[in-house]
């Protein structure tokens, strides 16, 4: 591990710092697993303790395990609009598919080409002009942000001031607009161009296969009166199997084949973008085009 701790023995720091490691809430034995590089060592030792659950989410990731860290993800180039400096590097609070597309090219691909990535359309439609303008309030757009854009995506906007410049904190970041953040809608229009939020179906910072292969994840946006997607899974034979034999279902596998890896139960992720063996006992399948199986799309 090339992780190293750097303590300034003097003042409430080192004080805080030395009670945190004989209360035992230093977690140095799973520390140790995780592949801490140069680059992000300054990030481990302040957001392991300003940010404990955090670091704690992404130190048990596989992000972690391979050394993938917060600059690899957070890393910003001066000139982007939401990059500021922190700490010594230039940063961004907002991580875009196309910041994930530097290691998963594939992936981001076939997820740009998708019915997902077009989710974001529904802002120019007319039933978001009904939730804006009839259901919402000329000030409050929480009927939009609850019924469209939570799973839709927003447009990432900026605050800025009467000559258009970005506004900033006191830290020097970026305000991002609170109508349109947070968010993590599935068509999300970023800054950068690219659509989407990874982070819809692989909450950060564990980011684990198995959220976006339970069927839960994709019923909190596919649910309701207008899509009741959800609620017709749940009631079918393949919803009951999946309950019945979810501890046989190998959800937390690293690999997870069809017909090799578990065979208990149908989930969406099975039917809609996961992979499969074939008949000649071959692995097929897998995409992060959602609609490449349904003939419709």
């Amino acid at each position: 591990m090339r992780f190293k701790l750097v303590i300034f023995r003097t003042g409430p720091l080192f004080i805080a710092m030395t009670a945190l490691l004989y209360s035992g809430l230093f977690c140095t034995t799973a520390l140790a697993e995780a592949n801490v590089t140069p680059e992000n060592q300054m990030c481990v030792a302040c957001h392991q303790n300003q940010n404990r659950a955090l670091f704690m989410e992404w130190e048990r990731s596989s992000h972690a395990e391979k050394g993938v860290g917060c600059i690899d993800c957070h890393g910003a180039d001066p000139g982007d609009i939401d990059a500021f400096q922190h700490n010594g590097a230039i940063v961004s609070v907002l991580v875009t598919p196309k910041d994930c597309s530097n290691c998963h090219e594939s992936q981001f691909s076939e997820f740009n080409t998708s019915h997902h990535a077009k989710a974001g359309e529904i802002l120019a439609s007319l039933d978001n002009v009904l939730a804006e303008q009839v259901a919402g309030l000329p000030d409050n757009k929480a009927d939009a942000v609850n019924g469209c854009w939570q799973c839709h995506g927003s447009i990432i906007r900026y605050q800025r001031d009467e000559s258009g410049a970005v506004l900033k904190d006191d830290m020097g970041r970026p305000k991002l607009d609170p109508d349109t953040w947070p968010n993590s809608g599935m068509g999300r229009l970023n800054p950068d161009g690219s659509k989407g939020s990874c982070h819809a179906c692989h909450s950060r910072h564990a980011f684990e296969a198995k959220l976006a292969r339970n069927p839960e994840n994709c019923g909190k946006c596919h649910m309701g009166p207008d899509h009741p997607q959800i609620e017709i899974y749940e009631e079918s034979k393949h919803g009951i199997a999946f309950h019945a034999s979810k501890e046989h279902m190998a959800l937390d596998s690293k690999s997870w084949i069809l017909g090799k890896d578990y065979s208990a139960a149908p989930t969406c992720a099975t039917c809609h973008i996961s992979g499969y063996m074939t008949p000649d006992g071959e692995v097929q399948g897998g995409t992060h085009d959602v609609g490449d199986r349904i003939s419709w799309t």
